[in-house]
């Protein structure tokens, strides 16, 4: 066998070599490119079991990974923005909600529990991140006293389970609460073009709210 004969296999086996390598790194991108998504499920499923221990992170996890393995649910770009101090912010309102919501709800079944009313409050939405709104439910079901129900993507509603609702004041103190949680992520994790949106949307969301004061006045 000359030295020509050998050429071609030896370039053959070069680009195979090159093809594994290009495949791996393929693959490492799209394991990395879905982590996202993995763990946002895996909050979520925490959420929902109301335990944030280790074992549940764990079990939620492994869970979130089969079912986007299983399910071969297709890849969702990530376009979040992370400011440290607008989290911080959200941070600290979910917080506050969080003591506010169970020392107000604890107080109401405690003292008139045969009272205790719940309604389910429909509230629009003003941005169109299916990442935000998902984060925004997470955040909104972590709270005492409110339970995402159910969002509606092609109106952009979502729907509020609330907790004691009694009155119309409450049902519009449960919407201010669900548009300032919405806000406070759009601003902590939002890009350049969800703030834009998200603004626009609330210009035009206010001015609705004048023209029907002007109408009903």
């Amino acid at each position: 066998m000359n030295e020509a004969d050998l050429t071609p296999a030896a370039n053959r086996g070069s680009d195979s070599s090159s093809s594994a390598v290009e495949a791996g790194h393929s693959r490492t991108k799209r394991l990395l490119m879905r982590l996202p998504t993995v763990l946002l499920l895996t909050v979520m499923w925490a959420v929902l079991w109301g335990d944030p221990a280790p074992g549940t992170l764990i079990a939620g996890f492994a869970v979130a990974s089969m079912c986007y393995s299983v399910a071969k649910l297709p890849h969702i770009p990530v376009r979040l923005v992370f400011r440290p101090f607008a989290a911080l912010r959200l941070a600290g309102r979910i917080g506050y909600d969080l003591f506010a919501s169970s020392t107000h709800v604890a107080f109401h079944v405690l003292w008139r529990p045969k009272r205790v009313r719940g309604a389910i409050v429909a509230v629009p939405m003003r941005t169109d991140s299916d990442f935000l709104l998902a984060m925004v439910s997470v955040g909104l079901s972590m709270v005492t006293g409110s339970l995402v129900i159910e969002l509606n993507r092609n109106q952009g509603v979502i729907y509020v389970h609330g907790i004691p609702i009694d009155s119309p004041d409450a049902v519009e103190g449960l919407r201010r609460q669900v548009r300032r949680t919405e806000k406070l992520f759009v601003r902590a994790f939002g890009t350049a073009e969800d703030l834009a949106d998200f603004d626009r949307a609330e210009r035009e969301f206010v001015a609705a709210i004048e023209r029907n004061e002007r109408g009903a006045s």
